[in-house]
């Protein structure tokens, strides 16, 4: 099943309470956890608050390690300014991904048009303050890690960090990935999932 992340959660660490809202809803387990980007900062936030109902975790995409750059973005989009779809797009999807403008590309260029500033202004909040590194020690859980080799956010060297922080991890760096790559094939995406699941 995929849990709805989009929702509104209370003054907390949103990855903290959008992990207990996913937890409430989902079987007991044992589950196999797959997150992206701060879905994967949820899935870490799921291990930490039931390690006993994860058996596995996937994390794609994703860091242990706050991104303070998108304080400053916020902040802008909380006093007026609107989110810059190019140069998102230019974060998220390689040069061909973006040339080809396949269904993914326009649905995500479709979301980021419409998106409220003041709620992506919460996920960047988010994302900028999420700092777990210490508490990753604690995660024992086996994990697979898949890194984009072109992801200018959670780059190599970032996911390394978070490899190197769970004591019983695994990276896999995919060649030609960028942040948002993964979907643009979902099939092959869905097969290297169900390979990174198997014990």
């Amino acid at each position: 099943m995929a849990p709805d992340l989009n929702r509104v959660c209370g003054p907390g660490i949103l990855q903290r309470e959008l992990a207990d809202a996913v937890l409430a809803e989902v079987p007991d387990g044992p589950l196999v956890v797959v997150g992206h980007s701060l879905g994967g900062q949820v899935a870490m936030e799921m291990a930490l608050r039931a390690p006993n109902r994860i058996q596995r975790l996937i994390l794609v995409c994703t860091r242990d390690i706050p991104v303070p750059e998108f304080r400053s973005v916020a902040e802008g989009l909380r006093s007026g300014a609107s989110v810059d779809v190019v140069a998102t797009i230019r974060r998220w999807f390689t040069a061909a991904e973006i040339e080809d403008d396949g269904p993914v590309v326009r649905a995500v260029r479709d979301r980021l048009a419409t998106v409220s500033p003041a709620m992506y202004a919460t996920t960047l909040d988010a994302l900028a303050t999420y700092d777990r590194r210490v508490a990753a020690a604690r995660i024992a859980i086996p994990a697979i890690l898949l890194c984009g080799r072109l992801d200018l956010g959670c780059t190599p060297r970032v996911m390394a960090t978070l490899a190197a922080d769970l004591p019983n991890a695994g990276l896999e760096i995919v060649e030609g990935w960028a942040h948002m790559s993964p979907f643009v094939d979902p099939a092959a995406f869905a097969q290297r999932l169900l390979a990174a699941s198997a014990p």
